[in-house]
């Protein structure tokens, strides 16, 4: 019977090392699998590059009997192209929108017939006072100076200085009737300068009101032609 021969520490070892180096390929090209390395690598390696074509003598032009061969084996990222670059280009030839100004705001209006314009912006100490004796006194209060009832213009009116401001323009206070503009008909003995009086229905609202700095959009009639 014949004896089976051991192998050596030398052949152990290169059996060892030749074991070792199996296993490290294996997971290797497992690795490069799951990574898609190996499917492009496959594929650049089936898919050689097309032939040079040929050049007609003479005329330099070149001859295209391999056009579709080389049509039908384009590479792989030349067919696959990422959807954000066919987005871009598809809007990167769409016509830019036409930037249109907005409206400008008109600056005039008509109250009661007439037409006004804006005249000036003036900064006022903007106080304000009730239609009774308390405020208007030795007045009763019931008529402006212009000669017009206190209530013209449902009760919103102002008072002014009319040398700085005469007597039948309009004023838009800020917070005052909604910010509509408001005649000016009536003028006080402290209402002196840069000062501007708003009229309240009531002593209680007129204090509540108190003193502020305000601006203040002034407007001028405009003569009909």
């Amino acid at each position: 019977m014949r004896r089976s021969r051991h192998l050596n520490r030398s052949e152990l070892w290169e059996l060892a090392a030749l074991m070792g180096l199996l296993v490290v390929l294996f997971f290797g090209l497992a690795l490069g699998w799951r990574m898609g390395h190996v499917p492009r690598l496959l594929a650049s390696a089936e898919i050689a590059p097309p032939p040079a074509l040929p050049v007609t003598a003479g005329t330099g032009a070149i001859q295209k009997q391999h056009a579709p061969l080389a049509a039908r084996h384009r590479p792989i990222y030349q067919t696959l192209r990422p959807r954000h670059l066919i987005v871009r280009n598809r809007h990167a030839n769409m016509p830019r929108p036409a930037v249109v100004a907005p409206p400008r705001k008109p600056i005039g209006f008509w109250y009661h017939g007439q037409h006004f314009v804006r005249w000036e912006h003036l900064r006022l100490v903007v106080t304000s006072y009730a239609p009774d004796r308390v405020c208007c006194w030795p007045y009763p209060g019931t008529t402006t100076a212009s000669g017009k009832s206190v209530r013209t213009n449902d009760g919103h009116l102002v008072a002014a200085d009319t040398n700085l401001i005469p007597m039948g323009m309009m004023v838009r206070v800020p917070g005052y009737d909604h910010n509509r503009p408001v005649p000016v008909l009536d003028r006080g003995g402290a209402i002196v300068g840069y000062r501007l009086d708003v009229l309240k229905p009531t002593l209680w609202q007129a204090q509540h009101w108190g003193r502020r700095l305000l601006m203040v959009e002034i407007y001028r009639p405009v003569a009909s032609r």
